[in-house]
Formats: structure tokens, C-alpha cells, sequence
């Protein structure tokens, strides 16, 4: 018995020895100033909060939920050192808190990806005003805008980090749909055509994703297509097939939004589908032969009334 006791004392002796090392052992997560000190690859990011002034977010107790671009998107995004250096603080700012997703429970706790699996993207509100990023998933992956998640649910002190791979540019910069597609320079016969069905008008407002084709897509159809001029001798009728089949209404739809297998109703009506393949790459409609890729300069370009997508192609409908 007395061997007994003493043997209860080595164990609990033991096991309290044992958790006082695993304590000791714990992990400190670093804030943000400290994690980002340590990434060189999102060291324009950290150069961004600088310029925006946001040291309290970096420092403060959060929890925030921050997605960063890294170096090269925010190179593709044409966002240097040098013009970074020139944006006053507040232009830094818009930019930065667009990129800080808020959360939805009280007391708030940061954003992990297990949030962001859906079928179709939903909405978050961010820290600039509210304004809205749209999360989804596709696979394993996660994106918020159409921007992947490269790194995910990297914890801090004062809350999470994701590692996206494109800047994520605010609604309000771009402007409706309308505003997107006149300055790109590589739609105009789109837009003739949408004016030709009495569709351009609905863009400058409401909700919708509208799947561009570019000048040359359309052109490659030939007469009466190939010009602004002659799509006006196009019959309405046929000009609003066409154009319907390329727009979706009430849905903002990114890139990872189109996976294989789901065959989403266009404004053409209730079974007028078009045929998703390659993981979401190639769309067709019933009368393509050969299935159209996305082209031309827009992905994934959020704007205050949806989404724009360029394609290589056209969407043929049918009757």
C-alpha cells in the first residue's frame, strides 16, 4: 500500500511537471507588425498599412482579418514602391481596408477559411465602410473577389492573415458595368450590340455578371457582327438572345463560382444554360462546337453593380 502512494505522488508529480512544460512550450503568436517584419514577399503590402497609417491596426488588439496581396500581384496590379510613395495616406488607406474583412459574430473573432465554404460566393463586409469582398470556394481551394487564397489561416496575436494572389481592387474605383466595359477599349461592338437589344441601359445599375466577348470574338463571326454600324441592321430579337445569353441577373459570379458540372440559367430565361468544363475554364453554349475561353483584360472585375468576365468567344444560344 505504502509503495502505492508513493507511486500516486511520482505520477502526479510527474504529469503537473508535464503540463508546466507544455505551457512553457506554447506557441506566442506574433502580431501583425511581427509576422509581416518576417515575409519579404509581402513586404509591398506591409509598405501599403505604412503609407495608409494604420499602425493601430497593426499593433492593436484586432482580432482583424486581413488579406495580403503579395509582391508580384501587387506588380500585376501596376502598384510599385515608387507610386506607393506617391499616394497620399488616405488613397493607401481606401486601398488597405479593403483588404481587412470584418466579422459578423459580437464579440468579433477573426475570419478562417472554414467560412468561406459555399456553392457560390457570399457576401463580407470589409472595414472600408462596409463595402462588400465576396467569399467562395472551389475544390480545396478558398478566394475572396476571384483572388485565391495562397496561404491560409496564418494566426496572430491580434488575428488572421490570408495570402491572396491579386489585389483586391474596391467597387467604387471601377464603377457600374457600364463604366468597365467603355474603358477597355476592346468591347465596343459588345456594347453596340447590347444597345441593339435594349439591354445597355438596365447596367448602370441593378446586379449582374455579364460575360464580355471581346471586339476580335465578335468580329470573328462575321457580317453583320463586324462592325457598329452594321449590328444595327442585326433584328432585335436575335441581338437579344445573344446578348441575354452572356448575362446573369441578381448574382455576382467570379471565377471560381464556375466549376464543372453546374450549368447556370442565363437572362435568356429558365433552361437556357451554358455548359461549364476544363474546372470552370471553358464555357459553351448549345450552338458551340467548341467551347470558349475567357480572354481579353477582364477577370474577375468587380464594379458597383457586378461582375465582368472577357471571353474569346461567343456564346451561341440557339433558338
Amino acid at each position: 500500500m505504502k509503495f502505492f502512494k508513493i507511486s500516486l505522488l511520482i505520477c502526479a508529480t510527474a504529469l503537473s511537471f508535464s503540463s508546466c512544460k507544455k505551457e512553457e512550450a506554447a506557441v506566442e503568436l506574433p502580431d501583425l507588425d511581427t509576422y509581416l517584419s518576417k515575409q519579404s514577399n509581402l513586404s509591398t503590402f506591409n509598405a501599403a498599412i505604412e503609407k495608409a497609417q494604420l499602425t493601430d491596426f497593426k499593433k492593436g488588439p484586432g482580432p482583424f482579418s486581413w488579406l495580403a496581396p503579395t509582391n508580384e500581384a501587387f506588380t500585376a496590379a501596376g502598384i510599385t514602391a515608387d507610386s506607393l510613395n506617391r499616394m497620399t495616406p488616405g488613397a493607401a488607406s481606401y486601398l488597405v481596408m479593403y483588404h481587412i474583412l470584418s466579422s459578423t459574430s459580437s464579440p468579433p473573432v477573426p475570419v478562417l477559411t472554414n467560412e468561406m465554404i459555399a456553392q457560390f460566393s457570399v457576401s463580407r463586409a470589409t472595414q472600408l465602410g462596409g463595402t462588400l469582398a465576396f467569399m467562395g470556394q472551389k475544390g480545396n481551394d478558398f478566394f475572396v473577389n476571384g483572388s485565391r487564397i495562397t496561404s491560409r489561416d496564418n494566426l496572430l496575436s491580434n488575428g488572421v492573415l490570408h495570402v491572396i494572389d491579386r489585389v483586391n481592387t474596391p467597387p467604387q474605383l471601377r464603377g457600374n458595368i457600364q463604366s468597365i466595359l467603355q474603358r477597355t477599349g476592346q468591347h465596343n461592338l459588345f456594347i453596340a450590340l447590347l444597345n441593339r437589344a435594349s439591354q445597355w441601359a438596365q447596367l448602370s445599375a441593378g446586379t449582374f455578371t455579364v460575360l464580355a466577348p471581346t471586339d476580335a470574338a465578335i468580329t470573328a463571326l462575321g457580317a453583320p457582327f463586324n462592325s457598329t454600324t452594321t449590328i444595327n441592321t442585326i433584328p432585335v430579337a436575335d441581338a437579344t438572345r445573344i446578348t441575354r445569353f452572356h448575362m446573369f441577373s441578381g448574382a455576382r459570379l467570379f471565377n471560381n463560382d464556375f466549376k464543372d458540372g453546374l450549368s447556370p440559367s442565363t437572362m435568356q430565361g429558365p433552361g437556357r444554360s451554358i455548359r461549364i468544363s476544363s474546372n470552370g475554364s471553358r464555357l459553351a453554349g448549345p450552338l458551340n462546337n467548341t467551347p470558349i475561353e475567357f480572354g481579353g483584360t477582364l477577370r474577375d472585375v468587380l464594379g458597383t453593380n457586378g461582375v465582368v468576365h472577357s471571353l474569346g468567344g461567343v456564346l451561341l444560344p440557339g433558338n
